[in-house]
């Protein structure tokens, strides 16, 4: 062989190993099955939950609160269900029908149609011109949908809107509109976050619009919004808080509000000082601005931007003319209460009275909210909003405003990507909530509070993160089950009604119809509504004196890490991983008191964290990883293994029952079918099998968590291999992909295999 054909040959060699090591290094869906549901209704489900909605919803009354827990015709009740936003909430009357048997099968009870008071068109029921009416036909069909939901036993909360966007008809209720926007331009427009709070014009629009609506008579259902106990819940509106970004904001940016709002604190430090001159040394001569000082040389300027402040500049304060600005934004307040911090303690009174000032405008609103929704005759629940406000100071001020109210609710997603992730290979979040215990959208469960029911109205994995399969399972097990939480809307704008033909369909990244998480959905609703793993005994108490608390005194130190929409809480006294092993919720108390230091140990076997009932185990994945972990459930009507499985391990579920996962990430349920079973009395038993879905032809690179071809409709699922053992002799029936009908099926003498390489399914049913 010459010197120039050697070169050749390794240039060839080298060249397949390159082509090797790529195909290695991005990922695809060669060796996936493709998953083709005819999604018909028409015929009955041998998994899903069709049975269980035999009543119209509110047949036997309202659910109520109870202290922490909702009750409905004597017992308690959790609701498991999904959103529909925008144009959504009034879909055509056929694809209404269709919806609502596509939810009752998949194991939904609740809807919340979020934003269907938004605006116009697309965005909701409003007419072109105003706020606060409607349009006749878009009215009509959400009235159509509310009443075909609660034929199908399932509750709507009511969320209209996510800010007031005011309209051509609007602004003669706003004389200072032209400050928020140019409604010559624009059909809309809409004020910062947090302006409501200082505005009675646009507070007066929202609870216009609210009450308006609880009035309505729905004519299919003879009843109006505020008498039909199908409607069980109402939101005031979507993710504010006063004492958030929004506030620095509104000041900045509407000098009609700033004067305002200016002569109000002003007044109420008057109040609480008696003079200027007290008020003056309460505060310290640093923290009193003067219109020579040069804010961007000084300590509060990451609150003010002074490029924003739109009239005159800051004036002279005084508490006695007026003009006294509270300033305010939520990092201020992480910091003054931080160990070791020291930003801000030239002005940490100031900060204090004017969190106090401003939650108690914020109170006010509330109250004034509530109040006219219950003047409708409405006696169902009311949560106010579900944001939170930076980490201890202004989150547990807005956490009891919020307590004040009514219920609890709370929004958290984990993982993926912007809107841009599959289109200019954006750069991803693809790791595990198994991975560390208690973080993630699982740790929203640090705001429970003792007796009030608790909420997450949003959640999700985002995609293209592809762990989906986990977040249900996670959640279910731990916060609707060992947590006690009450209420579930997973978050996803639309969907069509059934499965959505690629992972992200076209309402965005946010989907539950995605099969990844569709697929266990009907078998963890089963899970939770039936209550299958036991709530724990003892709470672990955050305790907070809200008296003491305006003065900074407070006996644990609280910490949220939030990247946009994705929240992370945990604390000195009671860490996150505390929700792994038993319930935490925080205590408002009538007296400052202590808080216990959580101890892990009593938990721990090795590095398994078991919860107090014994029902749960999770081990998290090695320090450093995170894409490993899991967690296994035994309770006497189902059994799973939910994670990224060790290989060869054989996990022994209890009374009978053992799993042995093939290596990799699975989702596998073991789950009684009927309402009144348990495993053991149970005469069919339905599993569902999942891991990852993708695009057909999706190609991924995981080292750089970026999607480098999107692919194509149908969905490809990872197969998912085990063997199970179970205590009985009988037969596996192999099911279609709307798990309705048996495509194969064989005896079993307690040992089961499944396969997905070779059955192609995610759906199985065991009959004794």
């Amino acid at each position: 062989m010459n010197l120039t054909k050697t070169k050749t040959l390794f240039i060839l060699i080298g060249l397949l190993i390159a082509i090797n090591a790529f195909s290695q290094k991005n990922s695809t869906t060669e060796g996936w099955y493709t998953f083709s549901p005819e999604n018909d209704y028409s015929q009955t489900s041998l998994i899903g939950l069709d049975d269980w909605n035999n009543e119209p919803a509110g047949k036997y009354g309202r659910i109520k609160a109870v202290n922490d827990k909702l009750i409905y015709n004597g017992k308690e009740i959790k609701l498991w269900g999904l959103n529909n936003c925008y144009g959504s909430c009034k879909p055509s009357k056929e694809s209404a029908d269709k919806h609502a048997a596509f939810y009752r099968r998949y194991g939904i009870n609740a809807m919340r149609l979020h934003k269907y008071a938004d605006g116009y068109g697309y965005s909701g029921i409003q007419s072109k011109e105003s706020f606060v009416e409607f349009d006749p036909d878009g009215l009509d069909r959400m009235d159509y949908y509310i009443h075909v939901l609660k034929l199908n036993g399932i509750y709507t909360k009511l969320s209209p809107t996510f800010g007031v966007k005011i309209g051509r008809g609007d602004k003669h209720r706003v004389p200072w509109h032209k400050e928020i926007g140019d409604l010559e331009k624009n059909d809309r427009i809409r004020a910062t976050y947090a302006s409501i709070y200082f505005s009675h014009e646009l507070q007066d629009l929202q609870i216009e619009q609210t009450t308006k609506i609880l009035k309505h008579m729905n004519p299919y259902s003879g009843l109006r919004y505020a008498d039909d106990p199908a409607i069980f819940c109402v939101e005031l509106f979507n993710e504010d808080a006063i004492l958030w970004e929004g506030a620095a904001w509104t000041m900045e940016r509407y000098p009609t509000l700033r004067e305002r709002t200016s002569k109000k604190f002003s007044a109420f430090l008057l109040e609480k000082y008696s003079s200027e001159k007290k008020w003056k040394k309460a505060w310290g001569e640093d923290a009193v601005f003067t219109n020579k000082m040069d804010l961007k040389n000084y300590d509060l300027s990451n609150l003010i931007d002074p490029n924003k402040i739109k009239g005159l500049p800051i004036p002279d304060e005084s508490i006695e003319k007026g003009t006294v600005v509270p300033w305010s934004h939520f990092w201020a307040y992480d910091v003054i209460m931080a160990p070791g911090k020291n930003d801000f303690k030239t002005i940490k009174q100031r900060l204090f009275d004017t969190a106090e000032f401003l939650i108690g405008l914020q109170n006010d609103f509330y109250t004034r909210f509530v109040k006219a929704i219950r003047e409708t005759g409405y006696e169902g629940e009311i949560i106010s909003s579900n944001w939170q406000a930076g980490s201890t100071l202004g989150h547990f001020l807005n956490l009891h405003s919020d307590y004040l109210a009514g219920m609890i609710d709370r929004h958290n997603y984990f993982g993926g990507g912007g809107g841009e992730a599959y289109e200019n290979q954006e750069k991803f979040r693809d790791g595990s909530m198994l991975a560390i215990p208690g973080t993630g959208a699982l740790s929203a469960g640090f705001q429970q509070v003792v007796n009030r029911p608790f909420m997450l109205s949003e959640w999700i994995h985002v995609l293209p993160n592809e762990y989906v399969a986990e977040g249900p399972a996670v959640l279910g097990a731990y916060g609707w089950g060992l947590n006690g939480w009450d209420v579930s809307f997973m978050f996803q704008n639309g969907d069509n009604g059934e499965f959505s033909k690629t992972v992200k369909d076209r309402y965005g990244r946010w989907n539950v119809a995605n099969p990844a998480c569709m697929v266990n959905f009907a078998t963890v609703a089963r899970q939770v509504r039936r209550m299958d793993v036991k709530e724990a005994g003892k709470t672990e108490l955050l305790k907070v004196h809200i008296p003491s608390l305006k003065n900074g005194e407070i006996d644990f130190h609280g910490t949220t890490v939030q990247n946009h929409d994705e929240k992370s809480f945990t604390t000195d006294k009671i860490p996150n991983y505390t929700l792994a092993a038993t319930k935490v919720a925080v205590e408002f108390t009538d007296d400052f008191e202590k808080v216990q230091q959580f101890d892990k140990s009593r938990f721990l076997e090795e590095n398994t964290i078991i919860s107090s009932t014994g029902e749960l185990r999770w081990t998290p994945a090695k320090e450093g990883e995170s894409k490993g972990g899991f967690f296994t459930l035994s309770t006497k009507a189902a059994k799973a293994f939910v994670g990224f499985a060790p290989g060869g391990k054989t996990f022994d579920l209890g009374d009978g029952y053992i799993i042995t996962p093939e290596k990799g990430f699975c989702v596998i349920y073991l789950s009684a079918k009927d309402k009144d079973k348990n495993l053991k009395t149970a005469e069919e038993i339905v599993v569902t099998a999942m891991a990852r879905a993708r695009n057909t032809g999706m190609v991924l690179n995981p080292e750089e968590n970026v999607v480098l071809e999107a692919g194509t409709t149908p969905v490809a699922l990872e197969p998912v291999k085990a063997e199970i053992l179970v205590p009985f002799k009988g037969k596996l029936l192999v099911l279609d992909h709307d798990g309705t009908e048996a495509i194969s099926e064989r005896k079993i003498n307690k040992k089961i295999g499944i396969d997905g390489s070779s059955d192609k399914t995610p759906f199985y049913l065991i009959r004794k």
